[in-house]
């Protein structure tokens, strides 16, 4: 192959190339276009894939068609972390690409798809460096990135930690049917492990983590946590420990460490930096053991962090949500993905009216912000006590506000909505796509669009955008096609992008910020409602009637510099 290689005319396309070394033929080359067309991969994957060429054969002609070196798998597994930190770890994930080397101002980086220009520019901005290329392996350069970045993220760890566990001894062991439950609980009091949970409950807690992931595998534990919606590596353990680990979770969270066939869930608190943080815990049982994750809650988050000025509504909407939850009934629905930030939005509303005069109470699954002066229930399905039997029992306590965690059937949806309509003020969270899709779904539960039409007050639709680093933030002139995405009256002259610095971990990102769409209803919407009118009229009419779509709400924090293009696209790309 390598002989052959070397006489083809690299001026060929790469389909051409191969057929003129007999690789494939011209139906082959015919049909496999054919796929590319319906699909829009590129072609030498899809010559992999019909196994018509292996990957040495593609790389081996990519070099010569691009007069790049080829990098071996030998030389992508002997980089180093000082390298690869050169690249963002969220670009070298998204493009499939990690630097193996910088001179002066330009960094050189593998790569096995040569022809995304989209990828080289990330990186140009990313990195302020002119970038070079080297064709590699899609695999080995994705096993170079998962080793190289686990082990960055594995360089702030205690060492002290990692010397008391042994982390490079991996012992034979017993296998799980086998372990003494005495001497299991005995392990998981060690205080090696002890000092490791302890490690692993405090960095997720001063990173700012929402969630800890630890996953069983063949050879090893993998302990990540979830910062701004995405997971980094945190830790790997040696599998040896990794029912100690697991049980020391369970032992804090009140779980049964003898059942490990069974899924649990638990949850405990715990003290930190002032702090007091809830941990929701959650096993499941997999093919190598149980993978546990930990929701972290802070609990007085609300009550110190957030106002309904803070959390990021516009100038109209902030005024039709804050007229909207001082009404003395009604109901507000709010809608949006899982941990899109419904509650906390629902919670500081709730904080804003909360005053000695109202009897607010809650009915929640989980329970996430405790409030003073608010009377909160958790929904505990295994005794029967679920949203719609709390739900009746409440509107018997002479409420004033209720607020009900999510409406997941028609029992629960049914006496919500005549809740609204006796006098009470009503809040909740639905699963739908946007605001105007709210009423859709009630009236699908089987609400009767007269009650839906009468109860409902307002809806709103939220996302969570990830803010930009203000270390590193990099501002740039928007290029026609992206000024064609703001209103003419609203055409930022400068916008930002994300770059990377050690503050945001070079992501280039920190924090989030919602983003919302506040529609208010109105006798004509009901009326809408009532004639049975589809969700797709409405929301023209809403939009016509001047509300704020997620889009346009997402681009006007790109135009005051909060956020990127690419993020808000990302996240909202589908509502319109």
């Amino acid at each position: 192959m390598s002989a052959l290689v070397k006489v083809c005319d690299p001026r060929l396309p790469l389909g051409q190339m191969l057929v003129d070394l007999g690789v494939l033929t011209k139906q082959q080359l015919a049909q496999a276009l054919e796929r590319q067309r319906q699909t829009r991969r590129r072609l030498g994957q899809i010559l992999i894939e019909m196994r018509i060429i292996d990957e040495d054969c593609l790389l081996e002609c990519l070099a010569r068609q691009f007069r790049r070196e080829p990098i071996s798998r030998e030389g992508l597994a002997a980089l180093t972390p000082e390298v690869a930190k050169i690249v963002p770890e969220e670009l070298a994930r998204q493009h499939g690409v990690i630097a193996i080397q910088q001179v002066d101002s330009r960094v050189t980086v593998a790569t096995s798809d040569p022809v995304n220009v989209v990828a080289m520019d990330d990186l140009r901005r990313a990195t302020g460096l002119e970038v070079d290329f080297k064709i590699g392996a899609a695999a080995a350069i994705r096993e170079a990135i998962d080793r190289c970045y686990r082990l960055r993220s594995m360089e702030g760890v205690d060492d002290g930690v990692l010397q008391d566990l042994g982390l490079s001894v991996v012992p034979s062991s017993p296998t799980e049917e086998m372990v003494d439950l005495k001497q299991l609980r005995t392990q998981a009091d060690d205080p090696p492990v002890v000092k490791l949970v302890n490690h692993l409950l405090g960095r997720a807690a001063s990173d700012g983590a929402s969630d800890i992931h630890v996953e069983p595998f063949e050879d090893k534990t993998r302990i990540r946590y979830r910062i701004d919606g995405l997971l980094y590596d945190l830790l790997e353990v040696p599998r040896h420990l990794h029912l100690a680990v697991v049980s020391r979770f369970k032992i804090l969270s009140g779980l049964d460490i003898a059942e490990r066939r069974l899924p649990q869930d638990g949850s405990f608190s715990i003290q930190i930096h002032d702090r007091e943080i809830d941990f929701r815990v959650s096993t499941l049982p997999s093919l190598f053991g149980e993978k546990v994750v930990l929701r972290l809650l802070e609990k007085e988050a609300v009550v110190r962090q957030y106002t309904l000025e803070s959390l990021g509504f516009w100038g109209d909407q902030l005024t039709l949500f804050g007229e909207a939850i001082r009404r003395p009934w009604g109901m507000i629905l709010l809608t949006g993905p899982t941990g899109s930030g419904k509650s906390t939005t629902l919670h500081t509303a709730l904080k804003t009216i909360n005053s000695p005069r109202r009897n607010i109470v809650t009915v929640e699954d989980p329970v996430e912000y405790r409030q003073p002066g608010i009377q909160q229930i958790q929904v505990k399905s295994e005794i029967g006590l679920d949203f719609a039997r709390a739900l009746r029992s409440i509107l018997r306590q002479d409420p004033d506000v209720v607020m009900i965690g999510e409406i997941r059937d028609h029992e629960t949806a049914q006496i919500a909505v005549r809740a609204a309509l006796t006098g009470h003020l009503v809040f909740s969270t639905l699963h739908a796509n946007d605001s105007i899709s709210t009423l859709v779904r009630l009236i699908n539960i089987g609400v009767e669009p007269f009650l839906v039409a009468s109860a409902v007050t307002l809806a709103a639709a939220q996302r969570l955008v990830r803010k930009l680093c203000t270390e590193c933030r990099e501002g740039y002139p928007p290029t026609p096609e992206e000024l064609a995405l703001f209103p003419a009256d609203q055409a930022p002259e400068v916008l930002y992008r994300a770059r990377g610095c050690k503050s945001c971990r070079n992501v280039g990102y920190a924090g989030r910020m919602a983003i919302y769409e506040v529609f208010s209803m109105n006798p004509d919407v009901r009326r809408m409602v009532l004639d049975g009118i589809d969700g797709d009229r409405i929301h023209k009419y809403a939009i016509a009637s001047g509300m704020v779509t997620l889009r346009q709400s997402g681009l006007r924090k790109v135009a005051q510099g909060g956020t990127s293009l690419e993020e808000v696209l990302a996240v909202v790309a589908d509502q319109e």
